[in-house]
Order: structure tokens, then C-alpha cells, then sequence
């Protein structure tokens, strides 16, 4: 029996077709549980190393919305404006944290 290069190429091409149809029979992954959850990360006065905020002098009791580790220690801060307003110079502005003891 001798096999043309043409039936090589044809039983290729029907072995694809039907694989191909197989794959797109299978349902869309709709399983949710595996997409992920951003969770809001909520600051404690434990996490940080200083009693205020630098930029606006608030106490850092009264909430931390966001952090910066600067120099080996953990700065909390009452806004990303008030972070963004520290970091413009933070070499500068390190001198009016008031650090916990």
C-alpha cells in the first residue's frame, strides 16, 4: 500500500479539525472561586513607628490609611496625601517624625 504526501496532509489536517472541535465543546472556566479578592489592608498603631503623622500632625490613633518603610522603620500616615506630601523630600521631612519610645 503506498501512501501519497497528499493523504499524510489530509488525515493531518482532519485530526486537527476534530481535535479543534472537541476543545470548543468543553465549557468556559466560569469557577469564580479562584478569582482574586483585593482585601483592604487596615493599619493598626502597632505597625508603625511613630505617634503622628508627620506631614499633618494627626495622632496615628485616630487611623493609618497608608504606609511607607523609610530607613528601617515603619512610617503610618492618615492619607496618601499626606505620604504623597512626605516623599516630595522625605530626607527632609523624617525630622518632624515624632517617634514611638
Amino acid at each position: 500500500m503506498k501512501i501519497t504526501y497528499a493523504a499524510v496532509v489530509l488525515l493531518f489536517v482532519a485530526c486537527n479539525t476534530a481535535s479543534n472541535k472537541e476543545e470548543s465543546k468543553q465549557p468556559a472556566n466560569t469557577d469564580t472561586s479562584m478569582s482574586v479578592k483585593q482585601e483592604t489592608v487596615k493599619f493598626t498603631i502597632t505597625m508603625v513607628d511613630n505617634k503622628k503623622d508627620p506631614s499633618c500632625g494627626m495622632p496615628v490613633q485616630g487611623g493609618i490609611e497608608d504606609t511607607i518603610h523609610y530607613n528601617n522603620k515603619v512610617i503610618g500616615f492618615c492619607s496618601k496625601d499626606c505620604k504623597d506630601a512626605f516623599m516630595k523630600d522625605a530626607a527632609k521631612n523624617v525630622a518632624a517624625v515624632e517617634w514611638k519610645k
